[in-house]
């Protein structure tokens, strides 16, 4: 009777250490995600009436894989022109939101996902004759894509087509985009 307490003690004692190890087991995938997008969007404008005007997109993103195929996070993007057009003289649209991600083939250097965010909206407008427009409001996206990872898996591309019910800086409710990630 007293052999069987002190090996269940015994039994015990161990599990209760392993349990609440101070050491964590590495995991078998990367569960940290930082990405950057920055790209220029030439506006029609230019190609209509010959006014210079290019809008850049840059966004950043973190990302945590809870699972294997699933990650959430949050972005912050921010748009804004690189040649003002002779409307206003000053422009910014920012958005912030929440980002959930389902990817299927997570083991493999090619991955297919789809990924939904609620957002927030800013737009701010200053206008020549000193007048200006502010506009907020709550949109979200859906994005079917593909992720393209480096053999260690720590770089990867995102290409995916994102779909709105706001409009995009192309004036319309679905755009393709990209980002460049950094897992660790």
């Amino acid at each position: 009777m007293k052999r069987t307490l002190l090996l269940s003690i015994c039994f015990f004692f161990l599990f209760f250490i392993s349990a609440f190890s101070q050491e964590q087991e590495k995991s078998s995938f990367l569960k940290n995600q930082i990405g950057i997008q920055f790209n220029p969007y030439i506006d029609d404008l230019l190609f209509q009436s010959g006014i210079p005007y290019i809008t850049t997109i840059s966004a950043l993103r973190y990302g945590y894989r809870i699972t294997k195929n699933v990650t959430s996070g949050m972005e912050f993007s921010y748009i804004f022109p690189i040649n003002v057009n002779l409307k206003h003289q000053y422009f910014h649209h920012d958005n912030i939101g929440l980002l959930t991600r389902y990817s299927i083939l997570s083991d493999k250097r090619f991955q297919i996902f789809a990924e939904a965010s609620p957002y927030y909206s800013h737009i701010k407008v200053k206008y020549i004759d000193a007048s200006d427009t502010t506009i907020n409001r709550f949109g979200i996206y859906i994005a079917p894509g593909t992720s393209f990872f480096s053999r260690n898996k720590k770089f990867s591309l995102d290409l995916y087509y994102k779909f709105s019910n706001l409009t995009f800086v192309n004036g319309k409710k679905s755009v393709f985009s990209y980002k460049v990630n950094f897992n660790f």
